[in-house]
C-alpha cells in the first residue's frame, strides 16, 4: 500500500466519521424538538393552572396535577420560571401545599442521592419552594462539595431569611471565585439585616487569613452599615487586604472613605494605589484633585493610567488639570495625560468603570 492510498483511505475514514456525527446531531435535534412537542399541551395546562392559582380561581390540586403529569425535570424548570411571576402570598401558600404533596417527598429525598445532577435537580426545586421545614435540608445542600448544588440552593435565601444559613454562606465566602461571590451577594440582599453584624465581626478578625476575600464579598454586599469596619482596615499589614479595602471603599461615598483612599493613594505597593486611585475617581470628590494630579506623577504606569482616568470623573476641574499635565514637565504625566484626552467619551465610560 503506497502513502497516497493510505492517505486517502484516512480521509475516507474522517469524512464518515464526520457524516455520522452530523447525523446525530440531526437526530438529536429532532428527538429533542419532539420532546418538546409532546410536553407543550401539558406545559400549557400548567402554566393555565398557575394563572387561575395567581388569581384565585383555581385550588392548589390542579397546579399539582399539571406538575405531576410532567417529568420530574420539567416541571422543576416550570417552577423555577414561575416563581418570579406569582405574587408572594400566593407562592408561599402553594410551596406549603407542595411540601405534603408525595411527588415533592421524592424530590427533597434527592438531596440525599450519590447523583449530584439529582441533588441539583432537588436543590432548584426548593430554591423556589422551600418552607421553614426544609432549613436543615437547605444547611446540607449550601455545604454540598459539588459547586452547581450549593450555588443553585443559595437562591432559597431570597425567599427564606434564617441566619444558620446565612451563616453558612458567610463561612463559604474566602472560598468562592468572584464570580460566585457576586451571586452570594446578590441572593443576601433580603438577608442584610443578619449578614451585616456578622460580616462586622469577621472584619474584627484582623489575621484570618480569608480577610482579604471578606472584604471583597463586604465590597460587593455593598451596606453602609460595614463602611466603617472596612475603613479602619486601611492601614492592615497585608497589602491584599488594603488591595481590597481601597477597591470596596468606592461603593462607600463619605469623607472618610476619601480620606482612607488618599492614605492608600500613597501606598507602598502600586495595586493598592491603583485601587484607591481609582476608587477615588468613582466617589468623585472635589477634594481628592490633588491626590490624583499627584499620582500622575507616579513611578507605576497603571496607577499613573488608572489616576488620569479618576481624573476625567471629576468633571471640569478634572480636566483642567489633564490639559496642565499634558504641557506639564514631566514626561510620563504628559503621555499619560495626552493618552486620556484623546480617548472619546464612550471610551472613557468603558475604561474607568
Amino acid at each position: 500500500m503506497t502513502a497516497r492510498q493510505l492517505l486517502l483511505i484516512v480521509a475516507l475514514i474522517q469524512g464518515v466519521l464526520l457524516v455520522a456525527l452530523m447525523g446525530l446531531i440531526l437526530v438529536n435535534r429532532w428527538v429533542q424538538a419532539r420532546k418538546r412537542a409532546h410536553l407543550q399541551p401539558r406545559r400549557a395546562v400548567l402554566d393555565a393552572a398557575m394563572r387561575g392559582w395567581a388569581m384565585s380561581e383555581t385550588n392548589p390540586d390542579l397546579v399539582v396535577r399539571a406538575l405531576e403529569a410532567l417529568p420530574r425535570a420539567a416541571a422543576v424548570e416550570s417552577l423555577v420560571a414561575w416563581a418570579s411571576r406569582l405574587p408572594g402570598e400566593r407562592w408561599r401558600a402553594l410551596a406549603i401545599d407542595l411540601s405534603h404533596r408525595p411527588w415533592a417527598a421524592r424530590l427533597r429525598a434527592a438531596t440525599r442521592s450519590r447523583q449530584w445532577w439529582k441533588r441539583l435537580e432537588a436543590a432548584r426545586f426548593l430554591s423556589v419552594v422551600s418552607t421553614p421545614d426544609d432549613l436543615q435540608i437547605l444547611a446540607r445542600l449550601l455545604q454540598d462539595p459539588h459547586p452547581a448544588v450549593h450555588i443553585a440552593a443559595a437562591a432559597a435565601l431570597e425567599r427564606t431569611v434564617d441566619p444558620g444559613l446565612v451563616k453558612l454562606v458567610l463561612q463559604r465566602v474566602p472560598d468562592m471565585a468572584s464570580p460566585v461571590q457576586a451571586y452570594y451577594a446578590a441572593v443576601l440582599r433580603n438577608s442584610h439585616a443578619i449578614a451585616v453584624p456578622m460580616l462586622i465581626d469577621r472584619l474584627s478578625q484582623v489575621y484570618d487569613a480569608g480577610l482579604s476575600r471578606m472584604v471583597e464579598f463586604v465590597g460587593r454586599l455593598g451596606d453602609a452599615g460595614l463602611r466603617e469596619p472596612v475603613t479602619a482596615l486601611a492601614e492592615h499589614r497585608s497589602a491584599e487586604v488594603r488591595v481590597q479595602v481601597a477597591r470596596a471603599l468606592g461603593v462607600f461615598p463619605h469623607p472618610r472613605s476619601v480620606v482612607a483612599l488618599g492614605l492608600l493613594a500613597t501606598d507602598s505597593a502600586w495595586e493598592v494605589r491603583a485601587q484607591a486611585v481609582r476608587s477615588l475617581g468613582r466617589i468623585a470628590d472635589p477634594t481628592s484633585l490633588e491626590t490624583l494630579r499627584a499620582r500622575l506623577r507616579d513611578a507605576e504606569w497603571w496607577v499613573r493610567l488608572r489616576a488620569a482616568l479618576a481624573l476625567t470623573r471629576l468633571g471640569a476641574p478634572g480636566r483642567d488639570a489633564l490639559l496642565a499635565a499634558e504641557v506639564g514637565a514631566q514626561a510620563d504625566a504628559r503621555f499619560v495625560s495626552r493618552l486620556i484626552l484623546g480617548l472619546s467619551n464612550q471610551a472613557l465610560g468603558e475604561f474607568a468603570a
